[in-house]
C-alpha cells in the first residue's frame, strides 16, 4: 500500500478516514494536529495564543517533515491549513497518494459550529459566523488542489479498499 495523506479543510473528516483506514490495513496512522500538539507540549489553541499563527506553522512543517521521512508511518492526517505551505504540495505528493477529502459546505459549517474551538476559525476572540466559515473555506481550496484524487462524500468501505491496493 503507498503512504496517504488526507488533506481537506477543517471538519472535513481526515482524522476519522485516517483511523478507519489504519483500523481496515492495520497500518500505522498519524493525525498531525496530534503530533504537533504533543512536539510543542501544548494544545494547538494555546499555541496560537501563546506564540502566533506563523510559529504554530513553523512546528507543523518540522513535525510534518519528520512524519514524511518516517517510514513506518503509512497514513497521515494533515491538519486543514498543512497544505497551504509553500512546498508542502511536492513533499506530499512526492510521498504518497494525497485525497481531498471535500464536503459541501453545507455540511462543513454545522460541524464546525457544533466545535467552534479552532483558532483559525477566530476573529478578535471571537468565532467565525457560517457566512465568514464560507469566506474561509473558499479562500483555502485552492490549496487542495494538488490532491491525486478529490473525495466529495462520506469514506465508503470501497474507498478504503481502493486505497489498500495503492
Amino acid at each position: 500500500m503507498k503512504r496517504i495523506f488526507f488533506i481537506g479543510y477543517m471538519g472535513a473528516g481526515k482524522s476519522h478516514a485516517a483511523k478507519l483506514l489504519a483500523e481496515a490495513s492495520g497500518r500505522r496512522y498519524v493525525d498531525l494536529d496530534d503530533a504537533v500538539e504533543l512536539a510543542m507540549g501544548q494544545t494547538i489553541q494555546e499555541a496560537f495564543q501563546e506564540h502566533g499563527e506563523a510559529h504554530f506553522r513553523r512546528q507543523e512543517a518540522m513535525v510534518l517533515s519528520e512524519v514524511v521521512d518516517d517510514a513506518s508511518i503509512a497514513i497521515v492526517a494533515c491538519g486543514g491549513g498543512t497544505p497551504c505551505a509553500i512546498g508542502v504540495d511536492r513533499m506530499l505528493g512526492n510521498a504518497g497518494h494525497v485525497v481531498h477529502l471535500d464536503p459541501s459546505i453545507d455540511v462543513l459549517i454545522p460541524r464546525l459550529l457544533a466545535h467552534p474551538n479552532r483558532p483559525v476559525l477566530e476573529s478578535q476572540g471571537r468565532p467565525f459566523h457560517a457566512q465568514e466559515i464560507q469566506v474561509h473555506w473558499k479562500e483555502r481550496q485552492s490549496c487542495y488542489s494538488f490532491a491525486h484524487e478529490r473525495l466529495t462524500e462520506a469514506v465508503s468501505e470501497q474507498d478504503l479498499l481502493r486505497w489498500m491496493q495503492l
